[in-house]
């Protein structure tokens, strides 16, 4: 019998000894890449797994997409003979995992592979897929240490369960810079953002620290994301240590970076930039109702996205959407940082004195609890909220607004300027909470202009820079860049005057309602309602079924009401009902009396009022 308090953990223990492993230990993918362009053009066929989607575009597209002498893009379809046009490649990512032909694919992929020269596969071919039959000669991998750990990595390698050579390459390190690994410092972190967001909102702290989850599972949760964060961040010694364990033949391959490869890799992802551009400038334009009901489909075709992106750009930026501006949108990062932007710009709402210390806080903007205030309302689990005004408030003791106001009045600023260097000693003095809340690391030796670059490019704007003095004497001046302010001051006047015609709607609406009720209380004497909540009925003594109760048995007390109460409730509407069939024979007497003499159409008439009444429903606005 197992004992549930300390129940059996399996340790996997699966060896595959003698299988070749080549490790690519330099400091970009280019030579994996390369060998798997080498391997194809010996006919020998190939898998590649990756734990980024981009990476598998680019890496499709340079086998798809020529460039000439002129250095033009074109399909090798346009000019004839080509050897990759003879290469059968598959590729699978978010963009089309969802589609029929793909998941026709996935469900009979031991077969379906066949018929390919190349598979290439983003973590979109999840968990549960795998390769029995034998076709592909090598498979290789590389890993951005982005988004998957070791265990997800080697799982993806394993999907194909032949015991061909495995040829991987490895990141050195996170490109975002590394995580947390500590599960308590990450729940800790986390309440602490939440409570300071709470009392900057004017909502009870401790209801405002936590949404429904449970904690054991908030605990789970963060212990979860310590290990994965551990795993990422440490990536290429975890993805090893467990193919060693696997008995493995790892050879460790000391290469350089091919610069013939990163040229095409760079070219590629150009052709897909220009490529998606063009695809949204030229996608239809489609409504409200449209876009919001695609949200909650679980997947969209190429077309509907961009599609969707198209309207998105529309509605967030009120300009013509051109290829600039979806290459500047970044796929919704430029508008967040407007946003952002936005929040700093808008005045304080008020002061906010801590009872427990008798500290005073600024208060965030109204925009920017709003949010946090509907994330509250809307998203029940706390590991999703963004706590907005924390972030608002970060910025403001930075002395960031101050800044900003000086330079968009069109003043420069130097490194010795007074408030750049109470910025830097600030933001170095709470390096911890400015990593924890911004999400920006601090370095030890902080260059002032430096930091404010960086601040100001989390706001969407970019600096331009110039040196004032003689040779040797010369000091750098900062200053922000014109089209980026103008491009930004623009967006935000437009969302500015969005605001304003959403309060006139409501504003109109509410008299709309207003001018109802007053007609119905001057005409019926009807009331409006005082709440939009009612109150259930007292059924207190009520008999409930119980346990072996049939419902035969289950009976009801009789409610007594007041008849005069009532009466005297009803009597509006009575006289309606009644005022209502007064009307309508004195009409039918007017209508005969005036056909008297007319004797057909007179019998006519009294033959249709004789048929049966039949009540047509109608709708009521």
């Amino acid at each position: 019998m197992v004992d549930p308090q300390n129940p059996l953990e399996p340790e996997n223990e699966y060896q595959q000894p003698g299988r070749e492993v080549y490790f690519y230990e330099g400091q970009d993918s280019s030579a994996l890449v390369a060998k798997v362009s080498t391997a194809l053009m010996l006919g020998l066929k190939s898998m590649v797994v990756s734990d980024s989607k981009k990476f598998i575009k680019k890496l499709e597209t340079t086998m798809t997409v020529e460039v000439d002498d002129k250095g033009c893009l074109f399909e090798p379809d346009e000019l004839g003979n080509s050897v990759t046009n003879q290469l059968r490649i598959w590729s699978i990512h978010a963009d089309n995992s969802g589609s029929e032909e793909n998941k026709a694919f996935i469900k009979d992929i031991s077969k379906e592979v066949k018929n390919v020269d190349a598979l290439l596969a983003s973590p979109s071919l999840g968990t549960g897929v795998d390769i029995c039959d034998y076709h592909f000669d090598a498979v290789f991998g590389a890993f951005h240490a982005v988004s998957q750990s070791a265990t997800e990595c080697a799982q993806a390698l394993h999907r194909y369960r032949h015991l061909v050579a495995l040829h991987i390459w490895v990141a050195p390190r996170p490109p975002f810079g590394y995580k947390e690994t500590n599960a308590q410092k990450i729940k800790q972190q986390m309440l602490d953002l939440n409570q300071m967001t709470a009392f900057l909102i004017r909502i009870d702290k401790e209801n405002g620290t936590r949404g429904v989850e449970k904690d054991w599972a908030l605990d789970a949760y963060c212990e979860i994301e310590a290990q994965r964060n551990y795993s990422i961040n440490n990536l290429r010694d975890e993805l090893m240590t467990l193919l060693e364990e696997m008995a493995y033949n790892i050879t460790t391959v000391e290469s350089e970076p091919d610069a013939v490869v990163k040229t095409k890799l760079k070219e590629a992802g150009q052709y897909l930039d220009t490529a998606h551009q063009l695809a949204v400038v030229n996608a239809a334009n489609i409504s409200p109702q449209v876009y919001l009901a695609r949200q909650a489909q679980e997947y969209l075709s190429p077309e509907e996205i961009v599609e969707c992106e198209k309207y998105r750009l529309q509605r967030d930026y009120g300009m013509p959407v051109t290829p600039e501006l979806v290459q500047r949108d970044a796929g919704g990062h430029l508008i967040s940082q407007l946003i952002a932007l936005e929040s700093l710009l808008a005045p304080s709402s008020g002061e906010i004195i801590d009872p427990d210390t008798g500290r005073q806080y600024p208060a965030p903007p109204q925009i920017v609890a709003d949010k946090d205030l509907r994330e509250r309302d809307y998203l029940p689990l706390a590991i999703d909220w963004h706590n907005y005004s924390s972030k608002w408030l970060a910025r403001h003791n930075l002395g960031l607004p101050k800044l900003l106001a000086r330079l968009m009045a069109g003043e420069e600023i130097c490194a010795t300027d007074p408030d750049v260097v109470r910025m830097t000693q600030m933001a170095i003095a709470s390096r911890v909470h400015v990593k924890a809340i911004l999400n920006l690391t601090i370095p030890e030796n902080c260059q002032p202009l430096w930091l404010v670059g960086v601040l100001l490019n989390q706001l969407g704007l970019a600096t331009a820079s110039r040196k004032k003095g003689g040779r040797g004497q010369q000091v750098t001046y900062r200053s922000l860049e014109v089209e980026s302010i103008a491009f930004a001051v623009s967006v935000l006047q437009y969302r500015e005057q969005q605001r304003l015609l959403k309060a006139e709607r409501e504003k109109e609406q509410q008299e709309n309602v207003r001018q109802h009720q007053a007609k119905m209380l001057s005409l019926y004497g009807i009331e409006p309602t005082k709440t939009t909540v009612s109150t259930p009925p007292n059924k207190d003594k009520l008999l409930s079924l119980e346990d072996g109760v049939d419902t035969a048995l289950d009976q009801l007390e009789i409610v007594n009401f007041d008849s005069d109460n009532t009466q005297e409730k009803l009597q509006p509407y009575l006289d309606l009902v009644l005022g209502t069939f007064d009307v309508g024979v004195s009409v039918l007497k007017e209508i005969v009396m005036g056909l008297q003499g007319q004797k057909n159409l007179s019998n006519s008439l009294l033959r249709w009022l004789s048929k049966p009444i039949s009540f047509i429903p109608m709708d009521v606005p």
